[in-house]
């Protein structure tokens, strides 16, 4: 069917109007535009957003177990798993890197934010040279695939141009963008831009799978004979990307599919997904979903529901290829778009999935070693508190390794001489200090 066509067969009669009287170099736009949308579905997601909220008081909900990984004395042989894996070509990384910094007051992708370190590393750069240290370590390149946004997708690949890769192989970085979805007007019809053309927005972090796959990365990452899948979000300080005791821990898990990293909450009021058990099946629940009297309840000191998801995953290359094929929920959320109050935006979110897998299981993490988002400009999760956490995580490694540090200051330790703290001693720290170890 033609554009047109589409539009009578499920009634858009004011959109065919619009079409209709746009200029030739105009409707051929918005005619691409709506035959990139699928109007089944988007009827569809519009009745059933009538239907939510989603919460059912007979839900079976139970809190999910997280046993610290830090204590395991499994862990040495996770890390030398995790090496073997690496240096074999056996693993890769894969980025969500959609979001832009407007909320930081940042124009750009979130990724080339600099968040203020004494070098001046980008969220991007931090990540990329951490990959770096790994890759040398492997004495292999590690493939990078890095979702982007139509909003964004040529500013990210710019930045990585302008850095020269930050020293990575470019052939093993992959970039490509998020798929969109049309948003809706409270009544159903879609919202059109100043420009006229659809108003696409995109469809949730759960379309990475979805999006991995069309774009040919997926093909590509099986033909690099990769097994294991490091996922994870951008504005993390202290991601441990393509990170080999995780990596090392779903190996070790036999026939597992994936696998997440949680830390505790910082409390009941932090607004993150908790990972359940959603009538017996591994689940997370977002904060806004959460009843008031489920958060808030605890066990002496301790809250029950307390297993953050901080946006970490490692999966099977196969549960990847399953993915790309099962649907996943779609969820309603009411935005202003285009200054429509309460417009319909549809998304999918990537913890769906782990309903869909056979198996799946929790690594827990501390905080303060390996989670520090940049969400806000002030505040909790906000530059500033990441540039904090970072300078002491990378004090304390210094103090660990015997340096003789400054006490009243913060550190910075570039990613290509410690990707976690290992190489350092007082002999290193007195080398490199105002060069690859910076104070401030």
């Amino acid at each position: 069917m033609n554009a047109k066509e589409i539009l009578q067969k499920y009634k858009q009669d004011e959109l065919l109007e619009k079409l209709e009287s746009l200029p030739e170099n105009e409707r051929e736009l918005l005619e691409k535009d709506i035959l990139s949308q699928d109007f089944e579905l988007l009827n569809s997601l519009y009745n059933e957003s009538k239907k939510e909220p989603v919460f059912s008081e007979s839900d079976d909900i139970r809190p999910i177990q997280f046993p610290h990984s830090e204590n395991d004395l499994r862990r040495e042989m996770w890390q030398a798993t995790g090496m073997h894996l690496l240096k074999q070509g056996y693993a890769a990384a894969f980025t969500l890197a959609g979001g832009q910094g407007s909320r930081l007051g940042f124009e750009g992708p979130k990724g080339a934010y600099e968040f203020g370190l004494p070098s001046k590393r980008s969220l991007f750069a931090l990540q990329a040279e951490r990959l770096l240290r790994l890759s040398a370590e492997a004495e292999r390149p590690i493939p990078w695939c890095i979702m982007t946004s139509p909003l964004n997708h040529k500013e990210t690949i710019n930045h990585f141009e302008e850095h020269s890769y930050f020293g990575l192989n470019r052939n093993f970085v992959r970039f490509f963008p998020q798929g969109t979805i049309a948003a809706l007007h409270p009544n159903g019809s879609p919202i059109l831009t100043k420009e006229n053309r659809l108003a696409l927005v995109p469809d949730g972090n759960g379309g990475c799978f979805r999006a991995l796959a069309q774009s040919g990365c997926l093909a590509w990452l099986v033909e690099q004979g990769i097994r294991y899948v490091f996922l994870n979000n951008i504005d993390n300080a202290l991601i441990r990307i393509c990170d080999p005791v995780f990596l090392g821990a779903l190996a070790a898990q036999g026939n597992c599919e994936a696998m997440a990293k949680v830390v505790a909450k910082r409390d009941a009021a932090e607004k993150v997904g908790i990972f359940v058990y959603k009538n017996k099946k591994p689940a997370v629940i977002e904060y806004t979903d959460m009843p008031e009297d489920l958060r808030e309840l605890k066990n002496g000191d301790d809250l029950v529901f307390d297993g953050a998801n901080i946006g970490i995953y490692a999966f099977k290359i196969e549960a990847l290829r399953k993915m790309q094929k099962t649907p996943l929920p779609w969820h309603t959320a009411k935005k202003t778009i285009e200054n429509i109050p309460q417009a319909l935006k549809f998304e999918q979110f990537l913890f769906d999935a782990f309903q869909s897998l056979n198996s799946f299981a929790t690594f827990g993490a501390y905080r303060d070693d390996e989670f520090s988002p940049i969400k806000n400009a002030e505040g909790n999760d906000s530059p500033k508190m990441a540039r904090e956490m970072l300078g002491k995580l990378h004090k304390s490694w210094l103090i660990q390794a015997g340096a003789q540090i400054n006490p009243d200051k913060l550190y910075e330790i570039s990613p290509t001489l410690s990707y976690a703290g290992e190489g350092l001693s007082d002999e290193i720290f007195k080398r490199e200090l105002g060069k690859n170890i910076l104070e401030f």
